[in-house]
């Protein structure tokens, strides 16, 4: 129901396009018809467009381009899961996680992990490895966490889980506006391993 504001100001907004495309031609012809002053036929048309590209602009930000704050508890609301790691073995290398590299057309990293019998699939662009002595990774840093629920799930799995950040949009005007609201903002899992050495790495192009 609130994503029904930002419906309605779009349809607002081709309405008024076609308004100013209208006027601007009625305006003309009148002009040539009746001999009217130049100047002051443009200076509508002009004042009639910078109308309609600063509401576009406006309705473009908020619908694509404004910035997520995961801290403001009004724009979204923030969820957390944990899972402890299942160790893997391929016979020759125990493992909690294996990284791929994908068509090495991109730069992105595909992660496997397992979790209670259930094998999950993400990418570095939702997820990163953290194996050294905090729990939390550089790239994981810049969302927020429960950094104490973080640091005793190191001692109580041996600093293996993973933890799931899920961030949905509020019911607000701006989020409605923009057609966000119930909408998933960002997922982020932070797959935490003890060492390195408990990373399996699958070579270019291989099968996972």
């Amino acid at each position: 129901m609130w994503n029904l504001i930002g419906a309605g100001a779009w349809v607002l907004l081709l309405i008024y396009l076609v308004f100013v495309v209208m006027n601007v031609r009625s305006r003309h012809l009148k002009m040539v018809v009746m001999n009217q002053p130049r100047l002051r036929v443009v200076a509508l048309d002009v004042l009639e467009s910078l109308v309609f590209v600063a509401a576009l602009y406006g309705m473009a930000w908020v619908t694509w381009l404004r910035p997520i704050d995961y801290t403001s508890s009004t724009m979204v609301r923030v969820n957390y899961e944990y899972h402890p790691l299942i160790l893997q073995s391929d016979g020759e290398k125990a493992y909690y996680a294996t990284v791929a590299s994908g068509n090495g057309k991109q730069p992105v990293r595909y992660f496997t992990y397992w979790t209670a019998n259930t094998r999950n699939k993400t990418n570095s662009r939702q997820a990163d490895i953290s194996s050294g002595s905090q729990p939390l990774s550089v790239r994981a840093s810049a969302y927020p966490w429960k950094n104490k629920q973080l640091t005793k799930l190191d001692a109580t799995t041996e600093k293996a889980f993973v933890a799931t950040m899920t961030a949905h949009y509020r019911k607000t005007f701006l989020n409605g506006l923009g057609m966000h609201v119930g909408h998933l903002a960002e997922r982020f899992d932070l797959i935490r391993i003890p060492n390195d050495t408990m990373i399996k790495v699958l070579p270019l192009n291989a099968e996972n």
